[in-house]
């Protein structure tokens, strides 16, 4: 006699939407998991990326692996009498899926830690160059001759001037050597040391330079990489003309207490090419640092600087 094995249609089309709701749900985590790296990556956020990543899986497996089963509840009638191997499917591949997605999310977080201390290995020896390169162009002979010379003339013509002068000379060259030692410093105290430094500026070339600030007080709480200021300002005066005829005017404005703007009028020395290094440079520092908004762009009549300021 032949022997007929049929099966249940019902727990067939069960057994296929379990599986194609399984990989779903697998994909799906996944996918989340990635988009949670760029979004929320574990060493900016650690307690909201743990809570957020945690409470999605938990809602995802639930509603892709309990649809099927939900499904077959009402297919047989609001029994709750499931298929033994469907069962034994259910609670292997549930197992399954936590320690599969637990373990994606461990390795995931070790390669993020381990770019993270490449990161900082990186920024670190980054702003050592940055230093170096700040404090050789800060001592070079052209600025320091220039001020020596100046103060010389001074003291034999205006010994109060020289007297000033060398307390701001002194403070310009405190604050370069400090500053190596700070990743970033607030904006009132890069004030402050600009100040100084276009005061050694202004001896020099008198009224041919006008310098004016407009900062809002909740810009001036925040915080900027050191010195970034004085690369701005040095390159203005650097490659631009400064006399009687041509006052070159440098302005510093904060805008939606985020972000200042430096600006210059365009005045360019003739036959000198600049090769923006010191800008070049600060982008690189604000990269390191992970805030974007670094620019600088040149206009028929002007130079502008965007600096974004970074919270405390």
């Amino acid at each position: 006699s032949n022997v007929e094995f049929k099966v249940n249609p019902w727990k067939r089309l069960f057994i296929l939407a379990y599986l194609l709701f399984f990989n779903l749900n697998v994909e799906g985590s996944l996918f989340f998991d990635r988009y949670l790296n760029k979004k929320l990556p574990w060493f900016d956020f650690p307690v909201k990326r743990i809570f957020i990543q945690v409470g999605f899986v938990l809602l995802w497996t639930f509603v892709t692996i309990g649809l099927p089963f939900t499904a077959w509840y009402f297919i047989n009638g609001g029994a709750l009498s499931y298929p033994q191997g469907s069962v034994i499917l259910f609670i292997g591949s549930v197992v399954f899926l936590f320690g599969f997605i637990g373990t994606s999310m461990t390795v995931n977080f070790f390669k993020q830690w381990q770019a993270s201390l490449l990161d900082a290995e990186h920024f670190k020896q980054e702003k050592l160059k940055a230093d170096y390169r700040v404090l050789q162009n800060q001592v070079n002979p052209h600025f320091l001759f220039n001020s020596l010379n100046v103060l010389i003339s001074e003291i034999k013509h205006n010994p109060d001037t020289a007297t000033e002068f060398t307390r701001k000379l002194s403070k310009v060259y405190r604050y370069v050597l400090q500053s190596k030692n700070h990743e970033l410093i607030s904006l009132e105290k890069e004030l402050e040391f600009i100040a100084s430094f276009v005061f050694l500026h202004k001896v020099r070339i008198g009224d041919a330079l006008v310098y004016s600030t407009t900062i809002s007080e909740k810009a001036m709480q925040k915080d900027i990489p050191p010195l970034t200021l004085q690369i701005i300002l040095e390159n203005a005066i650097k490659h631009n003309v400064a006399n009687e005829e041509n006052v070159l005017r440098i302005s510093i404005e904060s805008e939606d207490d985020n972000k200042l703007i430096v600006r210059n009028n365009l005045q360019k020395i003739e036959n000198t090419d600049s090769t923006f290094t010191g800008l070049s440079n600060l982008i690189k520092r604000f990269e390191l640092l992970k805030k974007e908004g670094f620019q600088y762009e040149e206009t028929n009549n002007e130079f502008l600087v965007t600096i974004p300021l970074i919270e405390k």
